[in-house]
């Protein structure tokens, strides 16, 4: 059997090379969708976490309040609602938007 001495030369560099990303890219992300690499993720949760609008005569012991569970200790309550917002002197000012943890 008679063996072939063909040579082939590239006559555009240019169109090689892009044929030779979009080839690679085709593998990449075949290989992407078969291994379930595609799947995406959130990076931002949910909220866990309720904006309350402070009005004229609110204090965070009304607001603790009203948002904790039954039987939890208010004073944990608002210190936890003081913690989520960094509020270091339990000053609130009307207008202001606090967050509630759902978990209070």
């Amino acid at each position: 059997m008679k063996r072939s001495n063909r040579r082939y030369r590239i006559k555009s560099p240019l169109r090689f090379i892009t044929f030779l990303v979009i080839v690679a890219g085709l593998i990449v992300g075949i290989f992407g969708y078969a291994s379930g690499f595609n799947v995406s993720t959130a990076l931002v949760k949910p909220s866990d976490r309720i904006a309350v609008e402070i009005v004229s005569g609110d204090t965070l012991w009304d607001i603790a309040y009203q948002y904790k569970s039954s039987g939890k200790d208010i004073r944990k309550a608002v210190y936890e609602i003081c913690q989520a917002n960094n509020i270091e002197d339990g000053h609130i000012e009307e207008g202001m938007i606090i967050e509630i943890p759902q978990s209070l």
